[in-house]
């Protein structure tokens, strides 16, 4: 039947692999929504403008649970709060002067962007729940 995940061991196998691939396509997919913007193709403004806030925040906390680094070591409840501090921190970062160099770059914040940074880390959670409960064979290795 069903058997429980203990948190220390949810980076092995097939499941490391999975989180690997779901964060690496989360953040390449941010690549070409980044050129549609700077080519101005006419598309949605709304989902352009918030596509990176949904997919960067979700990206990282896939990577980050297929880590075997020191970062494993946290539990899901853990690294979800980090990679939501961290969002919402670089949402918040936006706010802030820019030198002379980066003045050019326009950055702007929106609370659209920060909702969608929140909803985003809260889908990533619930996905993540989701693949750390489903039972998989390949991952049985103790």
């Amino acid at each position: 039947m069903f058997r429980v995940v203990d948190n220390r061991d949810r980076t092995t196998g097939a499941t490391n692999h999975l989180f690997g691939w779901m964060g690496t396509i989360c953040l390449f997919a941010i690549i070409p929504i980044k050129l549609a913007r700077f080519a101005h193709f006419p598309m949605q403004e709304l989902a352009i403008r918030v596509a990176p806030s949904v997919l960067g925040p979700a990206g990282l906390l896939f990577l980050l649970l297929s880590s075997t680094g020191r970062l494993s070591r946290l539990n899901l409840n853990q690294m979800t709060l980090l990679v939501a501090a961290l969002s919402v921190a670089l949402e918040l970062m936006q706010l802030l002067p820019r030198p002379r160099l980066l003045a050019h770059i326009r950055y702007t914040f929106d609370y659209y962007d920060l909702g969608a940074t929140l909803l985003s880390v809260a889908v990533a959670y619930a996905v993540s729940v989701g693949i750390l409960r489903w039972p998989r064979p390949v991952d049985s290795r103790r």
